[in-house]
């Protein structure tokens, strides 16, 4: 017998058991596991059992679907803070790149109220453009030869061989918006089509693992002809609702989702190897998502560097150029910097100014950028000479340009110059 409300109660507690909270992803120990045959979080939950994902010889590559709203950047925080509580730094390394509104990665990075930053994240783009794409796609095929080397060294043909004192860390590069990327079919694009094609296909040996995830896989004129080949590469399918798209088109297994809810199938999106996982909401999950960022900042290895930081909206500051800081009178031959290179670790652009012939120094084009390039050349130039030893002759010709002469010459006159 059952007293009256039973089935309230009942339905109550069954609820309450589906209910995947954040911290039933995060491992009882912090940096705990070992990364040496792959890696692994708990993803959410089907019914009442635990699924887990993996990074590894069957899984080295991920593909995520979802249209706007549906969770994909509250599911690809749960993979990212359950990997970062698991392996330590020196197992697992994190290049986050997004190409929507900027969103997606923030919290990873110290910012002007809050100075921590993920231990794991080595570099960061936030509202990325696809010059800077490309550039970190260059610096993983370039640790891929440099693997190779290492793997070659010690007679063996992939990372998990490896003696764990030469093992490097597996590396997890997260591209969100991957679409953005890809857009056109210009030369850029070709070449991160590319650079995409030749980590996707010798990853998995090298330990470095790409998730690319996307509203849409269709459209994408940069991939025709080659989107089974690089896609191929990617067993591990994540379709939220309205992701279908990584899914085989015979497999409707993600036809009638629900927020928070995905379909991970293991097998190319064929159907027969899908799993509906429910799992948390990230968001939700501010204050946890906080306390673990610091959790971990706090026991960061001596000697750790925050991540170099890409804001493709931000207008590079010639005095936060760490090359400026350096400018000294007496330099040899002297450095005119010009900007910063869209590299990962957004290296100083500049230009030397030795006694070559013809050593001079152009700005072309119709942009008003040309004369803060023109006034960051002149000013490290300034920097590097002793007040009275240079003279400097400013010549505003163009229509508009007399304000920002007077106002060079005062920066220089200020400097004795």
């Amino acid at each position: 017998l059952r007293p009256a409300g039973g089935g309230a109660h009942l339905g109550a507690a069954t609820r309450r058991a589906e209910t995947v909270r954040f911290a039933d992803l995060l491992p009882e120990r912090r940096w705990a596991e070992s990364a040496g045959a792959g890696l692994r979080t708990v993803l959410g939950r089907a019914g009442r059992e635990a699924v887990t994902v993996a990074f590894d010889d069957a899984t080295p590559h991920w593909l995520v679907g979802g249209r706007t709203g549906a969770g994909k950047t509250v599911f690809l925080l749960d993979v990212l803070y359950g990997l970062a509580a698991r392996y330590a730094p020196a197992d697992l390394q994190l290049y986050l790149l997004d190409f929507k509104e900027g969103v997606s990665f923030t919290e990873f990075v110290p910012t002007g109220h809050d100075p921590s930053w993920l231990p794991h994240a080595r570099a960061v783009g936030i509202e990325s453009d696809r010059e800077y794409g490309v550039a970190v796609l260059r610096e993983l095929r370039d640790e891929l030869t440099r693997r190779a080397a290492v793997l070659k060294r010690h007679g063996v043909s992939k990372l998990a061989d490896l003696p764990p004192d030469a093992r490097p860390p597996r590396i997890v590069t997260v591209v969100d918006e991957f679409h953005v990327l890809f857009a056109g079919n210009d030369a850029l694009a070709r070449r991160a089509v590319d650079l995409v094609e030749e980590l996707a296909r010798k990853g998995r040996s090298y330990g470095l693992h790409l998730v690319l995830a996307s509203q849409s896989m269709t459209g994408i004129e940069a991939l025709y002809g080659r989107a089974e080949a690089i896609f191929g590469q990617f067993p591990l399918r994540v379709a939220l609702p309205g992701g279908a798209g990584v899914l085989d088109p015979l497999n409707d297994a993600a036809r009638a989702l629900e927020i928070g809810t995905a379909v991970v199938n293991t097998a190319g999106g064929a159907a027969g190897a899908n799993t509906v996982v429910r799992f948390p909401d990230a968001h939700a999950a501010g204050a946890e998502l906080a306390a673990l960022r610091h959790e971990l900042w706090q026991v960061r290895p001596a000697g750790s560097r925050p991540p170099t930081v890409f804001r493709g909206y931000e207008t590079p500051k010639l005095t936060d150029d760490p090359t400026w800081a350096g400018l000294r009178p007496g330099g040899e031959p002297p450095l005119a910097l010009v900007g910063r290179t869209v590299d990962v670790p957004g290296s100083s652009a500049g230009f030397r100014l030795d006694a070559t012939p013809g050593r001079h120094l152009a700005v072309v084009g119709t942009s008003a950028v040309g004369v803060d390039v023109l006034r960051s050349a002149t000013l490290s130039l300034a920097r590097q000479h002793t007040p009275g030893t240079a003279h400097f002759l400013l010549a505003p010709l163009a229509p508009g340009t007399t304000d920002h002469a007077d106002d060079l010459a005062m920066t220089l006159a200020a400097a004795g110059h």
